[in-house]
């Protein structure tokens, strides 16, 4: 006997996305009739985990990596080359109307010039300071230290003035408070925020929502959130991927499934294509299957390459840490404590209990290594 998934319509016309033990498809097909289901659709797990034009192809591994308590604040000459790239057009305009005013001797054209240069550069380096303590803020969430990230938000927030920036940085304050237990009133701020946000951005409340039931523990309320996202438009395969990581996560692996059949990776975003390979890795390791390692592999590789910018930390954590598990489960537990140990203490605030309860029981050493250091680190009595 055979764990067969299936989707069909049952006789009131419901859709049902569940498993049917049976020798084979024949047999899973008759014993779904007999119980009055229509449409009845077998789904091949791993059809659905490995997209065709990636079944030949060799797993990435992923890089060695920094800890992330080591990576480098951006400096102010990170800063300027970034200004300076984004601003080159205005840049070399400036520099073609010095070459002008210097050949024609020209002062009107000078002033010109030097007006070009202060509008191209001088309101971006007034931004530096905000760009530092929002980089601050980052890391300060995601290593947990809530009341620096909560004073952090409150600096910021009286410099932003337009609506989405300023949007953004009340989800970031909203899951600190979320995250030392006041989850009703994180999400009572961000529903003040839908009525202005219907129009321009309709599922970014409950993008954000998602955001701060996660951070509480709620992860019902995380995959709600997803869904309502992901209802409130349809065809945004983005919201689709994060539903359906959130449910191969730690909600319904029948319905991550569906969610990921037929999609075509090649049309996402290429920022959401390693949380499709995390999602397929995710719904292979709640399987036991072996496809689990490549498809996260893939997924911590991509998110590595970012691991500069700690927006990203949270995610690459997450996502690292699944893939340790699944090295683990498969016997290779010296790469799985190496991948683990940089993202650790990062993973230790923001993974879910189920995958931080199987870390700790398969990794031990790894996982508890920085847990030892911060109490040895604690003053005594």
């Amino acid at each position: 006997m055979a764990r067969i998934l299936f989707s069909a319509h049952d006789p009131a016309g419901h859709t049902v996305m569940d498993s049917v033990d049976a020798g084979n498809a024949e047999q899973a097909i008759a014993s779904l009739a007999a119980r009055g289901m229509a449409n009845i659709r077998l789904r091949d797990v791993a059809d659905l985990i490995a997209p065709r034009d990636e079944r030949s192809s060799p797993p990435a591994e992923p890089l060695p990596l920094r800890p992330l308590k080591q990576q480098p604040e951006p400096s102010l000459r990170t800063f300027s080359v970034e200004l300076l790239r984004r601003q080159r057009y205005w840049i070399a305009l400036a520099v073609i109307l010095l070459l002008c005013a210097w050949v024609l001797a020209h002062k009107p054209v000078l002033i010109l010039a030097l007006g070009v240069l202060l509008f191209a550069l001088l309101p971006a380096l007034w931004q530096y300071r905000y760009a530092m303590c929002h980089d601050r803020l980052l890391r300060a969430i995601a290593f947990g230290r809530w009341a620096d990230a909560a004073a952090l938000a409150g600096q910021l927030a009286g410099r932003v003035r337009k609506p989405m920036p300023a949007f953004e940085l009340a989800a970031r304050a909203a899951c600190i408070c979320a995250a030392q237990g006041g989850l009703d009133k994180a999400r009572t701020a961000l529903e003040a925020w839908r009525e202005r946000l219907h129009i321009k951005a309709p599922v970014a409340v409950d993008q954000r929502l998602a955001m701060v039931s996660y951070a509480a523990g709620d992860y019902a309320g995380f995959v709600a959130a997803c869904r309502a996202a992901h209802l409130a438009a349809p065809a945004d395969l983005a919201c689709r991927v994060d539903l359906a990581l959130a449910e191969a996560r730690v909600g319904d692996i029948l319905a991550a499934l569906e969610l990921l059949a037929g999609l075509d990776v090649r049309k996402l975003p290429p920022t959401r294509r390693p949380f499709h390979d995390w999602a397929r890795g995710m719904i292979a390791l709640r399987h036991g299957r072996s496809e689990a390692l490549a498809a996260l592999g893939n997924a911590t590789r991509s998110l590595q390459v970012h691991a500069a910018n700690p927006a990203v930390w949270v995610s690459l954590a997450q996502c690292t840490g699944a893939y340790a598990l699944a090295l683990a489960q498969q016997g290779r537990c010296d790469e799985a404590e190496a991948a683990l140990r940089p993202v650790w203490p990062v993973l230790r605030v923001h993974g879910d209990r189920l995958l931080l309860t199987l870390l700790k029981r398969e990794l031990p050493a790894a996982s508890h290594a920085d847990d030892k250091k911060r109490a040895a680190a604690r003053p005594a009595g």
